[in-house]
């Protein structure tokens, strides 16, 4: 026989015996129904702490620090490590980092910043892009450029009362990019304060720098609250300069640690990688060479293995309901061939192959699963609507993506295939002579 004939053979069948059919069906579609919408929750548990790391920065910047073991062979931050970090495969940009906390003073304003200077070129690959004005490239020493975040105009306050500018019309006139903007990493200096020079005048302490805003970016949901962007060399010159206004390192260390500390020519290198697939790979290469790292993915990875363990829990739970509708589907072609005995008998006296006895029943039963589990799949994407309306306290999340929703109608269809097996082999072994003298 043709594919079709059984098709159309399988339909006129299960219609002959439509109330078993549409019973079978139905536990076909609440089985399906339950397994698709406890896996869909699973994966929504898993999107929504992916999405709340997200938050918290992004997935695929690495921080990349100095050993904190100083025995032995010590892998040194410097160029060749950044090179070696550029030549990975999966890396997208690399820049060494630093980081200081000076004031900006914008008419008789002051802001604190948190100020990082980075290799410029590969701000874009961190999403360092301004949303207006452009990359500080061309500043100087004397006359350094700087990119800020866009909430740094909202954090300027009065030196007096340190209560930051709520008149709308004082903060328009603080706009970083039309405003004189000056740079101190000393509050004296800043205020303008003088000390008394070595020929006996009135000298201004400190180093005031003239400073301007060339762009300004993203604070990236506050991963960079009230912060600037420099060229790494222009701030390493500036910091030189002003030694005595920066934090002194530790005096604990010992004389070993202090050479091993001079070799180290950056405290924090950035690593970018180019997807979130890689980052894990890029940083066990870089865990393997010797240096420390951070990386929200790691965070992400330990999320991971919790939400496997759930969705695999979530999915056996719907397991049981479809291997109780497997069984349902079994009984239903077993007593479907106990009730066509007789009709078995004449379709092998007249000839038919053993082979189309068993594609008859297995057609049969594979109609009632798809049919389960289409209907089933409808039924979860109402559900889907449904949980977050009668489960709001609990801030249930539902999501079905595309395979999940394939792979339940498919595998439901498996499902009922396997359980008409041995009823259907069965079938195909009754004797004709025995089949034909049922009754």
């Amino acid at each position: 026989m043709r594919t079709s004939d059984f098709f159309r053979m399988g339909f006129i069948n299960l219609w002959r015996r439509k109330v078993r059919t549409i019973l079978t069906a139905l536990a076909m579609t609440v089985g399906v129904a339950c397994i698709v919408v406890l896996i869909s929750i699973g994966i929504g548990y898993d999107q929504t702490y992916k999405e709340s790391i997200e938050e918290m920065g992004s997935l695929t910047k690495i921080d990349v620090m100095p050993p904190r073991e100083s025995k032995g062979r010590v892998a040194l931050l410097n160029e060749k490590a950044v090179q070696s970090f550029n030549q990975l495969e999966g890396v997208k940009a690399a820049t060494p980092v630093l980081q200081v906390v000076p004031y900006l003073k914008n008419g008789k304003y002051v802001a604190p910043i948190k100020l990082y200077g980075i290799d410029m070129e590969t701000a874009p690959s961190f999403q360092l892009i301004p949303l207006e004005g452009e990359l500080p490239l061309k500043g100087t020493r004397l006359r350094p450029q700087i990119m800020l975040t866009d909430d740094v105009q909202d954090s300027f306050a009065d030196p007096e009362t340190w209560e930051e500018v709520e008149n709308e019309k004082i903060k328009e006139f603080l706009d970083p990019m039309k405003s004189n903007i000056r740079m101190a990493f000393d509050y004296e200096t800043l205020m303008g304060q003088y000390e008394e020079g070595e020929d006996g005048r009135a000298v201004q302490t400190g180093n005031n720098y003239k400073t301007e805003i060339t762009g300004i970016c993203s604070n990236q949901n506050n991963n960079y609250t009230t912060s600037g962007f420099i060229e790494y060399k222009i701030l390493e010159e500036i910091m030189k300069d002003n030694q005595e206004y920066l934090p002194a390192p530790p005096e604990d260390s010992d004389t070993e640690d202090e050479e091993l500390a001079k070799l180290q020519k950056y405290q924090m290198v950035w690593v970018k990688a180019k997807d979130i697939n890689s980052a894990q790979d890029v940083i066990n290469i870089i865990r393997a060479a010797g240096f420390e790292t951070y990386s929200l993915n790691d965070m992400l990875e330990s999320v991971k293995k919790q939400s496997k363990q759930i969705q695999g829990m979530l999915a056996a739970i719907g397991g049981v309901s479809l291997l109780v509708a497997g069984i349902g589907t079994a009984n239903t072609m077993m007593m479907s061939i106990n009730e066509r005995t007789k009709e078995i008998g004449i379709l092998k006296v007249l000839g038919s192959e053993l082979t189309d006895i068993l594609q008859m029943f297995l057609v049969e039963s594979a109609i009632i699963g798809v049919i389960g589990g289409i209907t089933g799949l409808l039924m979860s994407f109402g559900l889907q609507k449904l949980l977050p309306v009668l489960l709001s306290e609990m801030e249930v999340r539902s999501i079905i993506p595309p395979w999940l929703a394939i792979g339940a109608v498919v595998f439901a269809g498996l499902v009922a295939i396997l359980s008409a097996l041995v009823p259907a082999i069965k079938a195909m072994r009754i004797s004709p002579q025995v089949a034909i003298r049922a009754e």
